[in-house]
């Protein structure tokens, strides 16, 4: 309190970190700007102190979604500072044009300038412009240097309305350049987030957006030049996202390790639209039909309910009636020392690399782990399943 009462009195600003869904009640005179109506002193607890304009308070909190009553959602500014998807992409948007077109960049904040000046200046004559007005007599046409304030105001906002639609059309061409490196910031925002994420596997996990960014940046000069701009901007999404694989990677308990990666995996492919959402979902969730019974030996009733539940949906009708009149063929899959590298029989060996996963997940659960390593590998490369290197 004494910390704040001096504050107040010499107009600096405090700063109160790690506040929770309450605020001490002593605050709630300065929260609501209680003014001694006699001076600009204000009463914090049985002391009446001089309130400085100058004086300026910050609560922070870490929770994500606090709720606080509504009178101090009412006395106080909310600033929210989390990340988002979108608006981390466009400042890595920013952080990969500066990098491969400094020209651009730099363009573009010389753009963003100029436009903010010219909104000033237009501000600064409609203002003068109504106080000349507001102190004119009656006779306003008899006023010359009105008159001619007014032809001014009118030329050099003619003027400065031609610069502004130059600067428009010169910035749409800027966006446009801008825009073929936005899957590189995309493909980065998408990995921060799957990031951010892994502490609902471990709360250890936990990842800075600066360490990230550093990560970034250092892709960024790693990545192999390419003439046409199609194949670096390829390059790019290459190296940052094994960067980032490796860089998270390394902090990640073994066992977490495949779990980072299938992860990866399917939002990368989630994002390029290369898997439904709703086989996706099927495949994690992967429903089981109950009080089912095998008609073949080699399955057990737990499977046989995932081919049931298999079978129900249009990509694979008819699975179940295909394994009772064709045993033979799927019990030589089934008791395959690795059946997540053989083809399926008759049609099913067509069916895409998520379908093939859902058959085998009812058919060896006990293969899912090399399973998905294999759907990994097959997506993604190789390097994402091996070893890795304790470099960056």
């Amino acid at each position: 309190m004494d910390t704040i009462e001096k504050a107040i009195i010499k107009g600096e600003t405090v700063l109160l970190e790690n506040i929770g869904e309450t605020v001490d009640p002593v605050l709630d005179p300065l929260l609501g700007r209680n003014l001694i109506k006699k001076g600009r002193a204000i009463k914090i607890g049985d002391k009446e102190i001089e309130y400085s304009p100058n004086f300026r308070l910050i609560l922070h909190t870490k929770l994500a979604n606090p709720h606080y009553k509504p009178e101090m959602q009412a006395q106080t500014t909310l600033v929210n500072f989390t990340v988002t998807r979108d608006g981390l992409e466009d400042q890595l948007l920013a952080e990969v044009v500066k990098a491969e077109r400094p020209d651009l960049e730099e363009l573009k904040a010389e753009l963003t300038k100029q436009q903010n000046e010219f909104k000033i200046q237009l501000k600064k004559l409609e203002d003068d412009l109504l106080s000349r007005l507001s102190s004119a007599g009656e006779n306003i046409l008899g006023d010359t240097a009105l008159i001619e304030n007014l032809e001014i105001t009118k030329k050099t906002a003619a003027d400065i309305e031609k610069k502004v639609t130059e600067a428009k059309v010169t910035s749409h061409q800027i966006d446009q350049a801008r825009e073929f490196y936005r899957p590189a910031a995309a493909r980065a925002s998408l990995l921060y987030f799957i990031l951010n994420d892994l502490n609902s596997i471990n709360p250890i996990y936990q990842f800075s957006l600066k360490a990230f960014s550093v990560v970034f940046q250092k892709a960024i000069s790693r990545a192999e030049p390419a003439e046409e701009v199609s194949q670096r901007i390829k390059n790019l999404i290459d190296c940052i996202t094994y960067s980032v694989f490796q860089y998270t990677s390394r902090g990640l308990f073994e066992c977490d390790k495949l779990i980072f990666a299938s992860q990866m995996t399917f939002q990368v492919l989630l994002m390029s639209e290369e898997v439904s959402p709703a086989e996706l979902d099927f495949f994690l969730r992967f429903p089981i039909k109950p009080h089912v019974t095998s008609p073949v030996d080699f399955l057990s009733n737990h499977s046989w309910g995932g081919i049931c539940s298999l079978a129900s949906k249009d990509e694979f009708r008819n699975l179940d009636r295909d394994i009772e009149t064709s045993p033979k063929r799927w019990k030589k899959i089934v008791e395959m020392e690795c059946p997540e590298r053989e083809k399926f029989p008759q049609e099913w060996k067509n069916k895409t690399a998520l379908q093939r996963l859902c058959m085998l997940r009812a058919l060896r659960p006990d293969r899912m782990t090399y399973a998905v390593a294999t759907y990994i590998e097959e997506k993604m490369g190789s390097k994402y399943v091996e070893k890795q290197d304790s470099r960056i």
